[in-house]
């Protein structure tokens, strides 16, 4: 298995649609490359107890295992953000950093509710543009809403970096404290943009996530 960590798995949030990191797969700087999957077992999120993390990240290590990739740079957005920190959680020693966008530590319930309730108020010939059925949207819900990763944080060792746009209310109390709690972690609240802001502002997603390896490269 090869020894090189220059590899960035970029993970996806819920309803991201086709291609969601294609801008930054595009800018990567040289010395790095991309894979960026969707979210293992999601799609048959539908079905109780098919989702999980836990299941999503053995899928994630398999991946790198079938591309001969030691350790990844992971970063992650939303729900991706999430897989992450389970990933770091349950593999550390195939992290090489983390980058986690608008995540969450312990989903706050009357987000949860308020999710749930807008998904129930979609057409489903609208859930389905956003790429998944409204069965599957609330079989992840679900298990989002079950999330507590809490007491784990603290014994992540990876360099990780915390961003949330300074639109993205919602996930602001979550990205301080996620940036307190994991013992090598630097918070950035990037002004001016929301949540899908890898998408909203890719040129400057892919700017930070470009200048935090940098600064990894030099590090070492």
């Amino acid at each position: 298995m090869s020894t090189d960590v220059e590899t960035v798995l970029f993970l996806p949030g819920l309803g991201a649609g086709v291609d969601p990191w294609e801008a930054q797969l595009r800018a990567l700087p040289a010395g790095l490359t991309g894979l960026a999957p969707d979210i293992p077992g999601l799609a048959q999120a539908a079905t109780p107890g098919s989702f999980t993390f836990a299941g999503a990240t053995r899928g994630l290590r398999d991946l790198l295992d079938q591309h001969g990739v030691e350790r990844a740079h992971v970063c992650g957005l939303s729900l991706g953000g999430m897989t992450a920190t389970q990933f770091a959680l349950d593999f550390p020693e195939r992290v090489a950093s983390l980058v986690l966008s608008g995540s969450q530590a312990r989903p706050h319930p009357a987000l949860m509710w308020t999710l749930r309730t807008g998904v129930r108020l979609l057409p489903e010939s609208t859930a389905r543009g956003m790429g998944m059925t409204k069965a599957m949207w609330f079989g992840a819900l679900q298990v989002i809403t079950e999330v507590n990763f809490r007491e784990g944080l603290a014994s992540i060792q990876a360099p990780t970096l915390v961003l949330c746009g300074s639109r993205d209310v919602v996930n602001l109390p979550a990205a301080r404290e996620l940036a307190a709690t994991i013992p090598h972690a630097e918070l950035r609240i990037v002004p001016r943009v929301g949540h899908p802001w890898n998408r909203e502002q890719p040129e400057l997603f892919s700017e930070t996530i470009a200048n935090f390896y940098a600064r990894l490269s030099t590090d070492r």
